[in-house]
């Protein structure tokens, strides 16, 4: 993701994720020359790298963090079907995508697709949904779609690991500021250490911060969500609180809220939004009055839900990068003016098996010029 030699790290000003991101690697300077440059280590990036570099061509991945430093390292871990506007073409089978990768590059990730509940506020309880308070109302049970839950950071490192398994090399630390035409089809790239690299195609996955890179339409959002996680419950306890299995949870209706158990028993919840009033969400901070109020209202919702919460110990206060394109479907397209660049950017909460699928795509885009999904189009 682009950033700035002032902007300070993410862990000190977004709070700590529970997702640990197990893999390290070291930070040298990149070659001066690639085939592909990716420029972003989160789910889409790494899948580009990955399917890219087993054809055998040369694939550089660019980070300003480390591995999974982005909205990748601090999702709550839903895994939902499609995009935030439902199945479209191209993206409507994300969930086989994704089982189907973690499968085939053996990445233990912690990943289940049981479904996902969805559930609405009512003004009583109907017995379907354990008897949760939100507020003044009731959440209720109203449907189920695909889905399920993963662990973020063991499914970011395992790309990582996979992608340079095949080959892929990958520069953590290394802040890409700028790219422009470099004549014959190539683009050169200059990183904040003001080293340059003259690449092939070039592909900038980094959601939320691409318009500190790239030119995109002025109605592109960019947030910071919020989360935090429990210290975790025995088995008894989250059957009577209704989170025994490992099925997630999100409201379909206002006030937004959404859930799920993590394995060793944990639970985490997220809802809120934080804006940017620059527009960047790099410069949003917790510890900011509004971020405060913000997350005081979370921790106030999820105590109320059940009395088996009131009291729980919270361990984790996080925010996690997200971005929105009107309509739900994100960016996917080649850069007018400069065709051999690609973004993705705006996955608005649906973004984990979609990243796998998109990284499919562009690397099929960048190896055989096959045509990116009109959905996706750079406009308005």
């Amino acid at each position: 993701m682009p950033n700035t030699a002032d902007h300070h790290s993410e862990g000190q000003h977004w709070g700590e994720a529970p997702w640990d991101v197990p893999i390290a690697l070291p930070v040298l300077p990149p070659p001066p020359r690639c085939d592909v440059l990716v420029v972003g280590a989160g789910f889409a990036g790494l899948s580009v790298a990955y399917h890219v570099a087993r054809s055998g061509v040369r694939v550089v991945v660019m980070e300003a963090e480390a591995v999974g430093a982005g909205a990748s390292g601090r999702t709550g871990g839903l895994v939902l079907e499609g995009t935030a506007a439902g199945p479209l073409d191209q993206v409507e089978h994300c969930l086989a995508t994704i089982r189907d990768v973690v499968a085939e590059a053996r990445i233990d990730c912690d990943l289940s697709l049981p479904g996902c509940a969805q559930v609405v506020h009512a003004a009583r309880a109907d017995g379907r949904w354990p008897g949760w308070r939100d507020g003044d109302q009731w959440i209720v049970a109203s449907g189920e779609e695909p889905g399920g839950t993963v662990d973020p950071g063991k499914l970011v490192a395992g790309l990582a690991i996979a992608a340079r398994g095949a080959g892929a090399e990958i520069y953590p630390s290394t802040a890409v500021q700028a790219i422009a035409p470099n004549g014959g089809r190539r683009y050169r790239v200059r990183c904040a250490s003001g080293a340059e690299i003259n690449a092939g195609s070039v592909v900038v996955t980094t959601n939320a911060y691409a318009p500190q890179l790239v030119s995109l339409p002025l109605t592109f959002r960019s947030a910071l969500t919020l989360a935090l996680c429990t210290a975790p419950f025995d088995e008894a306890a989250l059957a009577h609180i209704g989170l025994a299995e490992s099925k997630p949870f999100y409201t379909h209706d206002l006030p937004y809220l959404w859930g799920r158990r993590v394995p060793d028993g944990r639970l985490v919840f997220g809802a809120g939004l934080i804006f940017p009033s620059d527009g960047d969400v790099r410069t949003v901070d917790l510890a900011e009055p509004e971020a405060v109020q913000s997350m005081d209202r979370l921790e106030t919702r999820v105590r109320g839900l059940h009395s088996l919460l009131a009291d729980v110990r919270v361990t984790h206060r996080w925010g996690g990068p997200i971005a929105f394109r009107p309509g739900g479907a994100p960016y996917l397209s080649r850069l007018p003016d400069m065709p051999g660049v690609i973004v993705c950017a705006g996955c608005a909460g649906h973004g984990v098996a979609l990243s796998i699928r998109v990284g499919q795509l562009i690397a099929a885009a960048v190896l055989d010029g096959a045509r990116l999904p009109d959905w996706g189009a750079l406009q308005e």
